[in-house]
């Protein structure tokens, strides 16, 4: 830590007066209505601090109300963010919370019995066994497009006795019998 050292005189000595490094001067004019501050610089210089300390601090003051004024004060209503009146310091928020503890005991316990997320799986409401994700994954993509076609081979029906093929000589057999409106001349008895 530096030494600083003071030095006192008159201004008409100023022009004969020697800083070392980091001393300090106040050089008055001859009514003392005005002074200046000098600090010792390296090789002896003397630098000028400032001619007017008073307006500096002044300007410095006001810099800082205003940014307590408005910088500060948007960020406390950005962080506010229109919560109810009952409910816009840390303390009501406290307060409300140990009110409600078992609303925040119900919300620890729904966080502590949450689903992990695991790389590459998605959450959903429905839970699969490794059973059943092995068989989802056996079907292959758009199974369940079917689209019926027009036309069937007829080797794909199974015949039984209520169901069976009719060849074109059977049709045409079946076609040449009477109906019930056919009429048959049976000759004169």
């Amino acid at each position: 830590m530096a030494t600083i050292l003071l030095k006192r005189g008159q201004a008409t000595d100023l022009g004969n007066l020697t800083l070392a490094e980091g001393e300090v001067a106040i050089a008055y004019n001859e009514d003392k209505s005005t002074a200046q501050l000098y600090v010792g610089g390296a090789g002896g210089t003397k630098i000028l601090v400032t001619a007017d300390v008073a307006a500096a601090v002044k300007t410095a003051l006001e810099q800082a109300k205003t940014y307590t004024d408005t910088t500060v004060t948007e960020k406390i209503d950005a962080l506010v963010n229109g919560a109810p009146g009952t409910l816009d310091t840390l303390k009501e928020i406290a307060d409300a919370i140990e009110e409600n503890q078992d609303v925040v005991d119900a919300i620890k316990s729904s966080i502590a019995n949450k689903v992990d997320k695991e790389d590459g799986k998605g959450l959903s409401e429905a839970n699969f066994t490794n059973a059943e994700k092995t068989k989802l994954s056996g079907i292959a993509n758009n199974a369940n497009n079917y689209t019926h076609p027009a036309k069937h081979d007829a080797s794909i029906i199974t015949e039984d006795t209520s169901h069976r093929f009719v060849t074109d000589a059977e049709k045409t057999t079946w076609n040449g019998k009477l109906d019930a409106n056919s009429t048959i001349d049976c000759g004169t008895f």
